[in-house]
């Protein structure tokens, strides 16, 4: 018997908002997903977009792999070559991150508005919205 074919358990959307580059991800960022994903996003960080806008609020699952991807993206605009932004609301995911010493590592902000508005240095992480949720 061949082999059963799966489908893809994930979504990205891609558009521009005033020269920032913002990338919608929904469903499963697993290791399926990564593999699929890391030659498109690794396209993203060669255009070297100024600031660079990942909005993970629609993603359901995040293992190991997601978190290498979201840091295989980190390291490629690290040096000053852009900014990195995180839109992040799901409190498990965020936990994911602080459980695995990452959320210093990265900017993370609960919404996009805020995400293109953002001016502060990459690292400090929006913690007020952990407070009432």
């Amino acid at each position: 018997m061949g082999a059963m074919m799966r489908h893809p358990t994930y979504d990205i959307r891609e558009r521009t908002v005033n020269d920032n580059t913002v990338i919608e991800l929904s469903g499963e960022l697993d290791l399926m997903a990564s593999t699929e994903l890391v030659a498109c996003l690794d396209a993203v960080c060669e255009a070297v977009p100024s600031r660079l806008v990942l909005d993970l609020r629609r993603v359901t699952f995040l293992d190991c792999s997601g978190l290498a991807l979201l840091c295989r993206i980190r390291n490629r605009l690290a040096g000053g070559r852009g900014q990195l932004l995180l839109v992040l609301d799901d409190t498990r995911h965020r936990r994911l991150l602080r459980l695995t010493g990452l959320s210093d590592t990265f900017d993370i902000v609960t919404d996009v508005a805020t995400a293109l508005t953002r001016t502060s240095p990459p690292g400090r992480s929006d913690t007020s919205a952990d407070g009432g949720i």
